[in-house]
């Protein structure tokens, strides 16, 4: 809820990120204060994009990995949400924190971002919650949002509810409850990492009013009214090492290994030169259709849905890499990816009497999407040529040495060969 608390010489605020009454009160509050400092729960980063002064290019390689695309999706995702909430209530997220911002300034006040940088957060994050419960937040965030109109039109009054507190912080708070590892790096360590800083100030400055999202003002006010309870800072800046069971790499080289294993014994049975070349090459040709197909299917150019099949036979045997970083590369070459590019799919989304086939076409005008799906799309090509493969392509090329059961006998007389070899 809204709301405001004093800590020593710190007033906290607690706000609704999308709530005209938390905007009224901050601005009421630091106007009758006039503290010495405004600090506000953001980074460097978000505080860049709240103030228009972040550059419209980005990095696009950094979403040609899979464990990008998962956060980028779960990050706009929210962010959808959020600007749809706002809409709703006719306020910009992050009002609260702006206006803040513009009164301080107005008044010639000191600004303190107060908030962890937002790439480890997510990094400590991303790395605290399982792939079950990363697939699972995705799909209740891709649930809120494709419900979201119904919320309105159910007949439940809920407007007060959502317009009095911070919504993100309330989802990552529910979150909690089949994640508690999850939230404790997106919720309870940024109310250490935030107490931490106001502390800081506290030891300069004698008044001070901190705004931050209501959900974190007890977890803020119980560390500032015990600082020996704090964990220590570095604790809190590293960035993860938490190593989870890494099943989807061992099923890739489980894969791999088999692969390999596979020509070692027909090798070590003596099968026909001729034979395992036919074999090696139906490996590379096999993959190299089907990642190529896909990557058109996204809408690559030629010489980026070449390249991934090209490379798609031998990434296939490495889990380490996937033909869908290759081709996203080289279609770098023809697309120009910009923090704009976030802003283009958002209207479209809010494009509710849209078609589906006309929002699909247009989304695919929007480079980042485009890239996106192109990558995705070449590494699902080659995912499903592996698994295919033993199953359509061996059996048509096992008559070359007497049929599949004679196949497997070879590969029972190379087990043999290579024990012999061995012992």
């Amino acid at each position: 809820m809204t709301s405001g608390t004093h800590v020593g010489s710190i007033k906290l605020i607690g706000t609704s990120h999308v709530s005209i009454e938390s905007v009224e009160l901050v601005t009421q509050t630091i106007e009758n204060d006039l503290p010495d400092v405004v600090a506000v729960e953001l980074d460097a980063l978000r505080y860049k994009q709240l103030c228009g002064e972040l550059p419209d290019q980005i990095i696009p390689n950094k979403f040609l990995n899979n464990k990008t695309i998962f956060q980028f999706l779960t990050y706009w995702l929210l962010s959808i949400l959020q600007k749809r909430i706002g809409k709703h209530f006719g306020v910009d997220p992050g009002a609260d924190m702006k206006a803040a911002i513009d009164i301080a300034t107005e008044n010639d006040i000191n600004v303190a971002l107060v908030d962890r940088d937002i790439q480890i957060t997510i990094n400590r994050f991303w790395t605290n919650i399982s792939p079950f419960q990363k697939i699972k937040l995705i799909w209740e965030l891709i649930h809120s949002v494709t419900s979201f109109n119904s919320l309105f039109t159910s007949g439940e009054d809920i407007s007060s509810d959502i317009e009095n507190m911070d919504v993100v912080t309330a989802m990552l708070s529910e979150f909690r409850k089949f994640s508690p590892r999850g939230a404790e790096a997106l919720i309870d360590e940024r109310d250490a990492y935030i107490a931490h800083q106001l502390l800081k100030i506290a030891s300069v400055e004698n008044n001070i009013v901190a705004v931050v999202g209501a959900g974190h003002i007890s977890g803020i006010q119980e560390y500032l009214s015990k600082p020996d309870t704090l964990p220590p800072l570095e604790s809190l800046l590293k960035i993860s090492s938490r190593r989870r069971f890494p099943i989807l790499k061992i099923i890739g080289y489980t894969v791999a290994l088999a692969f390999l294993l596979f020509f070692i014994l027909l090798l070590m049975a003596g099968v026909q030169n001729m034979f395992l070349l036919r074999l090696f090459l139906s490996w590379i040709i096999f993959n190299a259709i089907f990642a190529f197909s896909l990557a058109k299917l996204a809408g690559a150019h030629w010489t980026s849905a070449t390249v991934g099949g090209l490379v798609a036979w031998a990434t296939s045997l490495n889990p380490l890499l996937a033909p869908g970083w290759f081709a996203g590369y080289v279609e770098l070459r023809y697309l120009t990816i910009s923090i704009s590019d976030l802003e283009k799919l958002n209207e479209l989304f809010d494009s509710r009497d849209m078609p589906v086939s006309s929002l699909f076409l247009s989304l695919y005008n929007v480079p980042l999407f485009k890239l996106i799906m192109i990558v995705a799309m070449t590494n699902i090509g080659s995912m499903i040529a592996s698994f295919l493969f033993p199953f359509v392509i061996i059996p048509l090329i096992a008559p070359d040495i007497g049929g599949v059961s004679a196949l497997f006998d070879a590969l029972l007389q190379g087990v043999e060969n290579t024990l012999k070899l061995i012992l």
